[in-house]
């Protein structure tokens, strides 16, 4: 008998820690912009709450949803768009599928309306309504890359049906500058990160500004983007039907692609986060930190424009031409400044904060290597899924070990090999015999 209590107890134990520390399953909105409160679907619970204040919910009631259908919802269950329905309704897409979910408020009630089958190619694909038709442009899943403009057709089908364009356009549709223009009736693209999928990963920035035009159905290049000065591995950008707004610590840079400007406007008091759930209000962005807690934040477009600093086009157009003395003028001035940028790199030279912690930790660590787990928490992304931790792992250690190449004139100063233990996982190491180097470096 007491064998059978016991076993019951850490049975119960079990259950409640498991529940305690899993995330919970929530679909959040902004219900009422003027007062900056959210509204949620519990699916946990099954319960529609509603924001009383920043961060503390109240029960408005249990919500109805058939069985089928709560089952693909949480089988499927990642991050969800959400866009305001018709007859004061509430419609969720969720990310990686073709889901779609109609939620009314008065019935507290939860429908599917898709008829979906397929899913997980379309991971981070832009969702938007145009002339009240739900598109999705791109993503990614599978290893590969989906380059697709589809549609949902609700009146028909009630699947996603493609949209064929003229002509191809962009490489990759995933991260970077995306964004619908209601005003150009057209859909911005540039900047991705594309990866090779090799052993030896790599990431490269396609650096080409798309314009895929509805009117047309045709892509148009645009031209090569003149990318702002990036301190953050994971870019944080968002798109408020106008500007593109990129998010860089202590300032924030506005990208306009139909005026082809930059402005930047720089704060030394505020700090500008990586961001998680996001919302647009007009011409302003209201955003969480990452696990969508803390004090919700603005970015009040339009007003800090007028105290912003222009800095240049947004991309060189493709259509400009220079003849060819200008060419070899400008080829001279560039020869010039790398000869003088060589000469004064040692008194340049400037490690940040998570370089210096980076470099320190490798110096005082056993056989000057650290896991892959230890790199994470230096990184502080260990919270980030695995996707997003391998890209802020490759873009610091390749900004830094191009830092240390141009000082010490050594390559790959940081290098990774598999483990003994386990060849999945990789540890990271000082190139042998640099190390006295390095501590000069962050002054050991």
């Amino acid at each position: 008998m007491n064998k059978l209590f016991l076993f019951i107890c850490v049975i119960t134990f079990l259950l409640i820690s498991e529940k305690g520390m899993a995330e919970s399953r929530n679909i959040d909105w902004m219900a009422d912009y003027r007062t900056k409160l959210r509204k949620r679907i519990n699916l946990d619970e099954l319960s529609f709450e509603a924001e009383i204040k920043t961060n503390e919910w109240g029960k408005l009631g249990l919500i109805s949803i058939q069985p089928s259908e709560l089952k693909d919802l949480l089988l499927k269950y990642s991050n969800v768009d959400a866009f305001p329905g018709p007859r004061q309704t509430i419609r969720f897409v969720v990310q990686g599928t073709g889901l779609i979910y109609e939620f009314d408020e008065n019935e507290k009630r939860l429908t599917r309306i898709d008829k979906t089958t397929h899913s997980g190619y379309n991971f981070s694909s832009h969702r938007f309504y145009r002339n009240n038709i739900l598109y999705s442009i791109g993503g990614e899943g599978f290893w590969s890359y989906n380059r697709r403009i589809t549609y949902f057709d609700e009146k028909a089908s009630k699947e996603w049906e493609i949209l064929r364009p003229k002509n191809e356009g962009p490489e990759v549709i995933s991260d970077g500058y995306q964004g619908y223009s209601k005003k150009a009736d057209a859909f911005f693209s540039g900047g991705s990160l594309k990866k090779n999928f090799l052993e030896n990963e790599e990431i490269i920035t396609l650096s080409d500004l798309f314009k895929f035009d509805f009117k047309s159905k045709s892509w148009v290049n645009m031209g090569k983007i003149n990318f702002p000065k990036s301190n953050n591995a994971l870019r944080t950008i968002f798109w408020n039907g106008i500007h593109f707004v990129q998010l860089e610590r202590d300032r924030v840079y506005f990208l306009n692609p139909l005026a082809n400007t930059i402005h930047v406007y720089s704060d030394n008091t505020s700090y500008f986060e990586e961001a998680g759930n996001h919302y647009i209000s007009n011409d302003t962005v209201l955003y969480y930190n990452p696990q969508n807690k803390g004090n919700l934040r603005f970015i009040a477009v339009d007003n800090l424009l007028k105290k912003s600093k222009y800095v240049g086009e947004f991309y060189r157009d493709s259509t400009t031409t220079f003849p060819n003395y200008a060419y070899l003028f400008i080829l001279g001035i560039l020869i010039a400044i790398i000869f003088l940028i060589r000469k004064k790199r040692k008194k340049s030279f400037k490690l940040d904060d998570v370089e210096t912690k980076l470099l320190t930790h490798l110096v005082q660590a056993k056989e000057y290597s650290i896991s892959t787990l230890d790199l994470n928490e230096l990184l502080d992304c260990s919270t980030k899924s695995q996707e997003n931790q391998r890209r802020i792992r490759y873009v610091i250690l390749n900004q830094l070990n191009q830092k240390l190449e141009a000082h010490l004139n050594i390559k790959n100063s940081i290098d990774r090999s598999p483990s003994e233990e386990d060849k999945r996982i990789f540890n990271y190491h000082l190139k042998p015999g640099i190390e006295g180097k390095i501590q000069s470096l962050v002054k050991l």
